[in-house]
């Protein structure tokens, strides 16, 4: 009679703050600043609508999974939208009770056809990184050199914390 079959043991899911040793904000900040969020790696895009395929530094593929960047058109629908209901509450209170309606016209008018448009590589990046926080990176899709925890390997040690004395 033989062994029965072993069972796949599922991999234990590293977050990637843990893998990369980033913090969240961090890594929305460098999506912000048209950075990877992964590496901080620069020259992601080619032209202001053309983006590399992959980071030159750490060789991360941005569209993780299909249709990816439908994330990033609500992103930068909803941060364009905040942006406008700002600029129209702030026109409107500021020169209360007679509110320059055409001036308040153009400016969102304005605000709907650049927006999307100034927003889009910051919109691309800060979706890639939110992405990343919320599905952690699988082994080979980031450099490893730039991986700190592998999550293939042992569970990392725990961090050096002071003990309170209090407590026994």
């Amino acid at each position: 009679m033989s062994a029965p079959p072993q069972r796949k043991v599922p991999r234990k899911e590293v977050p990637t703050t843990v893998q990369l040793d980033v913090t969240p904000s961090t890594m929305m900040l460098r999506g912000l600043v048209h950075r990877c969020p992964a590496c901080g790696g620069r020259h992601l895009f080619r032209h202001w609508f053309r983006m590399e395929k992959r980071c030159p530094t750490c060789s991360m593929l941005f569209e993780r999974v299909e249709g990816h960047w439908i994330g990033s058109i609500g992103l930068n629908t909803t941060v364009v939208f905040g942006v406008m209901l700002v600029v129209l509450l702030a026109g409107s209170l500021a020169f209360y009770p007679n509110p320059p309606y055409g001036v308040l016209l153009i400016a969102e008018i304005s605000l709907a056809i650049l927006g999307p448009m100034l927003f889009f590589p910051s919109s691309r990046m800060i979706w890639t990184a939110m992405d990343l926080l919320m599905r952690p990176l699988r082994p080979g899709e980031v450099d490893p050199r730039f991986v700190v925890v592998d999550p293939e390997s042992e569970p990392p040690p725990p961090k050096n914390t002071r003990r309170d004395p209090r407590r026994r």
